[in-house]
């Protein structure tokens, strides 16, 4: 059974191949870099960030470019594509689009009522991808996965069977029949195929993750056999030159973080050591597993990290010492480029304007509208802390949000932090220039939000955003999130009218 697993495998590997491989143009390693355009066409005011390639590989992490679309006005947006690449859109009402380039493409978005559409070069690929793949996530198939691995005895075999014939084959097939009306490209075709295939894969390998990883997941933990059977499988899919090769760091769905850890973690100590030789432990921290890939998916693991990590004040290994490892490696790379500026930036002296520390917490809400600062005004509460992840991610929308506020004298921020360390908390505020009032919520003030809010002890999930009358009362008890403030804006219009 094992046998014919493998021979499917490699079976399903070709079919996805010939489903449209690039012609040998698209394929040499000369330079291809061409003009290619997005056309943005809306109906109401909204803001679009762009996140193009970085060293040809796909990036969900820096904003590019930044657009303020006005209604029934196109913008023609030009970028340099070389060869191919997937770029990011996320509109500042939630929704995002995915679009796969290539040199001389003109790709139209258009919003209207409230749905988003692609026209142009290989419209139907792309509505097809964002509409019946994106839009239902990769936790889906997680979800589905981890339904057959909670089965006494985990069948491998069954499981990547149904793997490959229901979650792989349509898509393919659906692929295929695109390009033979005409509808798509091959070049798009194979792009897009391997895009959805590492998808799934992914969803695979945080399914086995969640397995060895997680308490409760399964009564009894894997077994050194069941862990042999993992690494065989993923291995099958990994460690072969289709998901080694120049395409595979463009795909915005690769991901072998799960695999290589684990093959890391099963590696002798010796093979370790000689892996890791010349390397001091804190240049890469817990990420060493990256080491194990191909030096074009180093480049992406590890600089996307490091740029995260300087967004968001994370230090998830020697700052100093990666940049000095990636110049070394690749000192052409736009990476680095990126990463020298950002921590540049933070050298930067601290922007105190507009920061406001209140030291004494207030005891509760109603004290809290007492304060001479905010007495008689609406409030807008931003609640956080400095280890959430998520709030942080937001701030970077803040700049939006104190435009928002800007149109109306009646209205203050507050940022409200659910910490316990004081001086984590006022780095913090600094580092991300939180312009407005800023408070670390007493234990008292953290038990009366948690119970208005939350109708529990304390506050809960974070972030959350609220909108205060002058009186203390709650009008908004969940507002969007930063990110969306077209959605913030049609709010505040219609209660500070």
């Amino acid at each position: 059974m094992k046998n014919k697993c493998l021979m499917a495998i490699a079976g399903l590997l070709f079919f996805i191949i010939s489903c449209g491989s690039p012609s040998s143009k698209n394929n040499a390693k000369t330079e291809n870099i061409q003009k290619c355009s997005l056309i943005f066409r809306v109906q109401e005011e909204i803001t679009v960030r762009i996140y193009k390639p970085i060293d040809d590989t796909y990036n969900n992490v820096y904003i590019s470019d930044k657009l303020d679309l006005k209604p029934h006005i196109s913008i023609n947006y030009e970028l340099d594509i070389n060869n191919s690449g997937f770029v990011r859109c996320i509109f500042s009402n939630g929704y995002r689009r995915d679009v796969l380039l290539f040199p001389g493409d003109c790709v139209e978005i258009n919003y209207e009522q409230e749905k988003l559409t692609t026209a142009g070069s290989n419209a139907e690929g792309h509505n097809y991808l964002n509409d019946n793949y994106l839009d239902i996530g990769l936790s889906n198939y997680t979800e589905i996965m981890k339904q057959h691995l909670k089965k006494d005895p985990v069948n491998y075999d069954s499981i990547y069977y149904y793997f490959q014939q229901e979650l792989i084959l349509p898509y393919q097939a659906d692929l295929k029949k695109m390009e033979m009306l005409g509808n798509i490209t091959p070049e798009f075709s194979s792009l897009l195929a391997k895009n959805l295939y590492f998808g799934h894969c992914l969803a695979l390998s945080i399914s086995y993750d969640q397995w060895l990883y997680t308490p409760g997941f399964k009564e009894y933990k894997p077994s050194q056999d069941d862990i042999k059977s993992i690494l065989q499988q993923l291995s099958q899919v990994y460690d072969t030159p289709y998901a080694t090769g120049d395409d595979a760091k463009k795909i915005p769905y690769y991901s072998t973080y799960g695999y290589y850890e684990l093959k890391w973690e099963y590696l002798d100590d010796k093979t370790k050591e000689k892996i890791a030789e010349g390397y001091e432990k804190d240049c890469f921290g817990d990420h060493i597993f990256f080491l194990l890939a191909s030096d074009s998916l180093q480049l992406r693991y590890y600089g996307v990290r490091l740029i995260s990590d300087l967004q968001d004040g994370r230090e998830r290994f020697n700052h100093d010492k990666m940049l000095t490892y990636l110049s070394r490696k690749f000192p052409e790379s736009e990476y680095v480029a990126i990463i020298r500026e950002l921590m540049g930036q933070k050298q930067l002296p601290e922007v105190r304007d507009e920061i406001v520390i209140i030291d004494n917490s207030p005891s509760s809400i109603k004290e809290l509208m007492q304060l001479p600062e905010i007495k008689g005004k609406y409030v807008y509460i931003d609640l956080w802390a400095a280890w959430c992840i998520p709030c942080i991610d937001e701030f970077q929308y803040n700049n939006d949000v104190h435009k928002l506020l800007a149109q109306y004298k009646n209205i203050v921020p507050v940022y409200i932090s659910i910490d316990n360390d004081k001086d984590s908390w006022r780095k913090m505020v600094n580092k991300f220039s939180l312009k407005g009032y800023n408070i670390m919520a007493s234990k008292s003030l953290n038990e009366d939000i948690g119970m208005k809010v939350y109708n529990l002890k304390n506050v809960a999930d974070i972030p959350r955003y609220l909108l205060l009358d002058p009186e203390g009362n709650i009008i908004n008890d969940n507002l969007p999130r930063p990110s969306r403030s077209v959605q913030l804006k049609s709010i505040f219009a219609e209660v500070l009218k």
